[in-house]
């Protein structure tokens, strides 16, 4: 074989041999751009599963405009759109978020433009939970945010808060106070007057503590005359700051004093706007309840107080699908908390 015929075959080879290398790259090249175009566009697709999922739990509708998505969504709700494939980009401007989904050639695939809204806040605090707990049993049957205040000393106190608690409700303290009818005050165990020294006081609200249970807050249990009493409100509320606790006002006075000084302390508060069952009959309390609704949708959030009766959880019960329906959420309430 001549010099010349050996040169063509090698210079043969190495062609092939080439063009094999160059076409397995482009064939790798294009299976893995194959890949990530599949990969990318099951991320776009888990994506608007997700937001027409929350569409159809909600009840809210999607307003769909080529590859954009627009949607109501509750602040408070949690759906997660990140995804580590594609690029993301949030631009958020007061209530609204837009965000744009790129392919890797950074091509906008999907945008979503979300509306954030909170609906108006009912909460509603039950109060003198402790003297049975036969009541707990009509309460359970309740399946909303509500929450409760256990007043301590009573018979069957701790073991209501349990079955309470165990049942996912939120429970406070409600602590017994100095009020303006004198007979009351004495039948009141554990009460905290404003003739007490600061260390009777504080033993006095550790004692509470220990009888009903672990709290993260509290409210008055009658308390007219020492909730209008600053200096003593303020020894109190000072204390209870240092516990890490909020304070909820019963509005047993106009003043309001135990929640404004709770502001001024920098202590979690707010404050009760009425009685739901100043009536023991459940269809007046029912109205009472849409009174309550109509005031929340007014002012956006609203703290009533009802009480630990069987009256009141069948009313509240009967009256769900009336809140549902107002548009408006039960939440417990260290969700409006100040």
């Amino acid at each position: 074989m001549s010099e010349i015929n050996k040169k063509i075959i090698y210079s043969s080879g190495i062609i092939s041999i080439l063009t094999l290398v160059i076409l397995f790259k482009w064939y790798s090249g294009n299976k893995y751009e194959k890949q990530i175009k599949l990969q990318e566009k099951v991320a776009i697709e888990k994506i608007i599963n997700k937001v027409e999922e929350y569409s159809m739990m909600s009840g809210r509708p999607i307003k769909k405009d080529g590859i954009k998505y627009i949607f109501d969504l509750k602040k408070e709700d949690k759906l997660n759109l990140e995804d580590d494939i594609l690029q993301i980009k949030k631009i958020l401007k007061e209530n609204k978020e837009e965000i744009v989904y790129r392919d890797s050639q950074g091509n906008e695939k999907l945008i979503l433009e979300i509306n954030y809204f909170s609906l108006p806040k009912l909460a509603i605090l039950i109060d003198d939970v402790g003297m049975n707990t036969k009541n707990t049993t009509y309460f359970k049957k309740i399946d909303r945010s509500l929450s409760f205040a256990s007043l301590p000393y009573l018979p069957k106190t701790e073991e209501a808060t349990k079955i309470l608690k165990d049942a996912g409700f939120e429970v406070i303290l409600h602590m017994p106070m100095e009020g303006s009818n004198d007979i009351l005050n004495c039948r009141t165990k554990g009460l905290i007057e404003e003739s007490m020294t600061k260390k009777i006081i504080y033993d006095k609200f550790d004692g509470a503590i220990e009888n009903v249970g672990e709290v993260k807050g509290f409210n008055n249990h009658m308390g007219s005359r020492f909730t209008n009493n600053s200096k003593k409100m303020r020894e109190l509320l000072s204390y209870a700051k240092k516990k890490d606790m909020f304070f909820i006002d019963s509005n047993t006075n106009s003043k309001k004093e135990g929640y404004k000084i709770a502001k001024e302390l920098d202590i979690p508060t707010y404050y009760t706007s009425y009685f739901l069952d100043n009536s023991h009959k459940k269809e007046d309390i029912m109205k009472a309840i849409k009174v309550a609704v109509s005031l929340t949708k007014e002012r956006k959030k609203l703290l009533v107080i009802g009480h630990y009766r069987k009256e009141t959880a069948e009313a509240i019960y009967e009256m769900l699908d009336y809140i549902d329906n107002e548009g408006v959420e039960l939440v417990s309430i260290s969700e409006i908390l100040e």
